[in-house]
């Protein structure tokens, strides 16, 4: 698992790994912060 720390820039990810979380499940904790970002980046985008 080496830098997937680094990589993913927390040890959860390497900890739901670990546990043997589904990659579906995985993605879906993702999903708050994605939103988040996507929400911000909407008056820097030149196109809609």
């Amino acid at each position: 698992m080496g830098n997937i720390d680094k990589l993913a820039g927390t040890t959860l990810f390497k900890e739901q790994i670990m546990a043997g979380v589904s990659e579906e499940e995985i993605r879906k904790t993702w999903e708050p912060g994605l939103s988040q970002f996507k929400e911000m980046r909407k008056k820097y985008l030149l196109y809609p």
